[in-house]
């Protein structure tokens, strides 16, 4: 029987971020008490993996909904339902993206490491991605870090150097390295530039991590080129590949993560079949707080 407390297994996918959770049916009500061991497993390993959930919208929005707010959608691009992106290599005719198409210049942000609405006051919880329509030859893997083993990880005197510096994240700057993508110049001057510390304590584990991002435009109080490359060295550092997690998508998946304390990215875009996941967005807390002390290993 599914959806109990004896049912539920979760299962560590790396050394360093993600677990399997089963004996878990989504298009059926969870318990509080199974939820609450769910929500816990989510603050333990940053990304749980859920296989085998065909479920719709509607029952994709009431879980996601019960872990907090849900953000609305902010580009009309990939919006059907105002709390849920349907992101696709597919045009809304179901037919497949052209190579040249602006749609796959807004898919191609998400290929860079980032944290999904870092560019936002107040950045996303967790992003929940069903996988609605998975390619069977073209690989369509997404890639996970850990931005809490990539703080930890780092010496001492570097994580003392890095603490309290502030970084602007800007969606209109990411995007514009690709092209405008379709994205209407009103949703993109919808999302001004946000700041956010550079290093940030969990709300919920009370650990310290990272909190970079592809979206970083630059760092208060450094050149901008400076701030850039600082950005990229510390996405680079919680990347490394014995660090990474890649998951293989399979039909009916549904993956969670915590964008609080992990990087992501879409390792490939399929070019001859088609894709389509669906993303909830659960809001977080804000202010963001800095650490107040160092953290020791």
């Amino acid at each position: 029987m599914l959806n109990t407390i004896t049912s539920l297994i979760i299962k560590p996918l790396h050394p360093h971020i993600g677990a399997l959770v089963t004996g878990v049916d989504l298009t059926r009500p969870l318990s509080k008490v199974v939820f609450a061991q769910i929500r816990a497993a989510f603050n333990q390993f940053s990304v749980l993996v859920l296989r085998n959930q065909p479920i719709n919208d509607e029952q994709q929005v009431e879980f996601s909904r019960r872990f907090n707010v849900l953000e609305k959608v902010s580009f009309s691009i990939a919006a059907q339902n105002p709390y849920v992106y349907h992101l696709s290599n597919a045009d809304d005719r179901g037919h497949l993206l052209g190579p040249d198409a602006k749609k796959r210049v807004f898919l191609k942000v998400n290929s860079r490491w980032h944290t999904d609405s870092s560019f936002k006051p107040i950045p996303a919880m967790a992003s929940i991605l069903s996988g609605r329509k998975i390619p069977s030859h073209e690989p369509a893997n997404t890639e996970f870090a850990s931005m809490r083993v990539g703080y930890a990880s780092l010496p001492p005197k570097r994580r003392k150097m890095l603490r309290g510096l502030t970084a602007i994240h800007h969606y209109g700057y990411s995007l514009g390295l690709f092209g405008d993508g379709g994205v209407p110049l009103s949703e993109i001057n919808s999302l001004p530039p946000s700041q956010h510390p550079l290093v940030r304590v969990h709300p919920e584990t009370g650990e310290t991590s990272l909190f970079t991002s592809g979206h970083i435009e630059s760092i208060v109080g450094m050149p901008v080129k400076e701030g850039r490359e600082l950005a990229t060295e510390l996405i680079a550092w919680c990347t490394r590949q014995e660090y990474v997690y890649s998951h293989k998508w399979e039909q009916d998946d549904l993956v969670m993560w915590d964008n609080r304390c992990t990087l992501h990215r879409a390792a490939s875009i399929p070019e001859r079949e088609i894709r389509r996941v669906h993303r909830t967005t659960v809001m977080g807390e804000g202010p963001i707080e800095g650490p107040s002390y160092e953290t020791t290993l």
